[in-house]
């Protein structure tokens, strides 16, 4: 089976507020490009605005949390039942250190100031790292080298430390989304494999939903 033969997923999707045109139009563009599903960030789905989604395409919530670190736990808390992804952007030490102690997070995005300490804690937490892809697009000259070096950087200790690692354009519209094979095209910027890209949107996004079914206990526990 190729690579690029299964269902993907991004989930960091942040359309126009208020604007179902917008959802709409994500969905269908995503859909084309051979997405499962996406995740709206902060986002509702209007309920009478899901006849134009596609029959088999997901939507799922997301909450984007951005907070001083002391508020990290209340909030993460605060979604832990009303929403499908928990979503903490990263950034520096003290941020990353609040929110890897913190039980209820899926993924922390693209953290600035990530170290070994930080790694083996995502990993007792089961906590996904992500790879703002849509960085590389976005940015140029000395912003694009920093994104480049943090996602190396990252792409280190997910490989040390056997972490879950998760790949987004951060979309805002339909011209944001980019197909699979182009991401994991532009990953190879920083050095990860096309399998890894291709798991990245895969394996560990599906994982994050897997295990927030009624059905999961643990890792290797579930109920029949």
């Amino acid at each position: 089976m190729s690579l690029f033969d299964r269902n993907f997923y991004d989930f960091i999707v942040h359309p126009s507020p208020g604007d179902p045109a917008s959802i709409t139009g994500i969905a269908m563009q995503a859909k084309k490009y051979g997405y499962a599903g996406i995740a709206l960030v902060n986002t509702p789905l209007p309920e009478n605005d899901t006849k134009n989604i596609p029959p088999d395409f997901s939507i799922y919530q997301a909450a984007g949390i951005s907070c001083k670190p002391a508020k990290l736990r209340s909030e993460i808390q605060k979604y832990g039942n009303k929403t499908d992804i928990i979503i903490v952007r990263g950034g520096d030490e003290l941020l990353n250190r609040a929110a890897v102690e913190t039980p209820g997070l899926d993924i922390l995005l693209q953290p600035e100031q990530f170290n070994h300490v930080h790694a083996k804690l995502a990993r007792d937490r089961s906590i996904t790292i992500g790879f703002d892809v849509g960085s590389i697009i976005r940015n140029r000259g000395d912003s694009r080298i920093r994104e480049l070096t943090t996602m190396r950087r990252n792409l280190i200790y997910v490989r040390k430390y056997d972490l879950p690692a998760i790949l987004t354009a951060n979309a805002t519209t339909c011209y944001d989304l980019r197909a699979p094979r182009e991401m994991a095209a532009l990953c190879g910027l920083f050095g990860m494999t096309q399998k890894e890209a291709a798991d990245a949107m895969s394996t560990a996004p599906f994982e994050i939903i897997r295990k927030k079914t009624p059905d999961y206990i643990q890792n290797g526990i579930e109920v029949l």
